[in-house]
């Protein structure tokens, strides 16, 4: 592989995207990562020894999405250059930065507050709101131009390359993301949780719809541990539902683990957390949209929800409970990282080659 560098939206938060970075690190063995913000704190501990390039300083990095109106115009001076090609993880804000190199960019979705309103804009206030809707027309425009410039799209399932080309008018591949076990030793909870309970691994974003996945669990007769960013507003034990917030990958290896289900309730572009809980024997409730059509396969690893409402999705569950915990191991192994280094590292090279 020549020399390589990656780049990410921002590394503020603990999520799919976040992590499928963290494991390029480590597959390609690259240590050089630009990004619009940068919070430790926040993020994979994995960033903490690689050469981090930020744009917006670190005493702002806290505010980014607060920031909207101003990162189209960061994003556009955030240069990423002293490479021989660059591997861009994309929700919205990398493919926008300023490459001096050939560049392959890998699209999680379209950018949601562009493409999808109803999922983001649900949690802006009135004003907010307005104001995106009105400038939504020029941002597409400066956001398809970035796309075009790209040597190479790369989506992450079949969802998100339909929606690049309902975007763009572009193509592009589809590579599903590399999935590893979450943590090498599990570590367990320090609140004890019930011996039968399912798990919904989630941010607080309307669109991962927890509230139906809680719900779905209660009527399948089993209580449910959400674990996520703002989940511990959810807490109530003595209703079965225990809001964990964001813990340790060991902590979530033992959830997963030790969870008889792991729910997937939301409108997902791939859907990793079935197949984090996968590799740990564990099946998946899901509705049937989105990429969980790509990521959980009746009877082999789960089952799917006839409809996205509680009887269904309580249904689906007590159907997956039953699916054998090595054919769900079986599954996961399918979406290792070799095989998602390998087949990304051949579309690389095809990128430079033809630039």
């Amino acid at each position: 592989m020549t020399d390589l560098v990656l780049a990410h939206d921002y590394l503020v938060q603990v999520g799919g995207a976040e992590r499928v970075v963290a494991e390029w690190a480590a597959g390609f063995d690259t240590h050089r990562v630009v990004t619009l913000a940068y919070r430790p704190e926040s993020t994979f501990d994995a960033f903490g020894a690689m050469d981090v390039e930020a744009s917006i300083p670190t005493a702002m990095s806290g505010q980014v999405e607060r920031m909207l109106p101003a990162l189209p115009a960061i994003a556009a001076r955030t240069r990423v250059s002293g490479g021989d090609v660059a591997l861009a993880s994309s929700s919205g804000w990398a493919h926008r930065f300023r490459f001096e190199m050939p560049h392959v960019v890998y699209v999680h979705s379209p950018a949601r507050w562009l493409y999808a309103a109803d999922d983001y804009r649900m949690r802006l206030s009135a004003v907010r709101r307005a104001g995106l809707a009105v400038s939504t027309p020029i941002l597409r425009r400066g956001d398809a131009e970035a796309m075009a410039r790209a040597t190479a799209i790369v989506a992450n399932s079949e969802v998100t390359r339909e929606r690049i080309r309902a975007a763009y008018g572009l193509d592009s591949t589809v590579v599903h993301p590399p999935v590893e076990p979450v943590a090498a030793e599990a570590t367990a909870p320090p609140r004890e949780l019930p011996d039968a309970f399912a798990v919904v691994v989630a941010r607080d974003r309307g669109y991962k719809n927890v509230p139906l996945a809680v719900d779905a669990a209660r009527e399948a007769g089993l209580a449910i541990a959400v674990v996520g960013s703002g989940s511990e507003a959810l807490d109530d034990p003595a209703a079965g539902v225990h809001g964990l917030g964001r813990v340790s990958d060991g902590e979530l290896c033992w959830v997963y683990r030790n969870a008889a289900v792991v729910i997937g309730a939301g409108r997902e572009d791939f859907g990793l957390t079935v197949l984090e809980a996968a590799l740990e024997g564990t099946p998946a409730a899901t509705v049937a949209a989105g990429g969980y059509l790509e990521t959980v396969r009746p009877g082999v690893s789960g089952a799917h929800a006839a409809s996205a409402t509680v009887g269904d999705l309580a249904e689906a569950i007590r159907i997956a409970r039953g699916v054998d915990p090595a054919s769900v191991r079986d599954w996961g192994r399918a979406f290792r990282r070799d095989a998602h280094v390998a087949r990304l590292a051949s579309l690389i090279e095809e990128a430079v080659e033809r630039a």
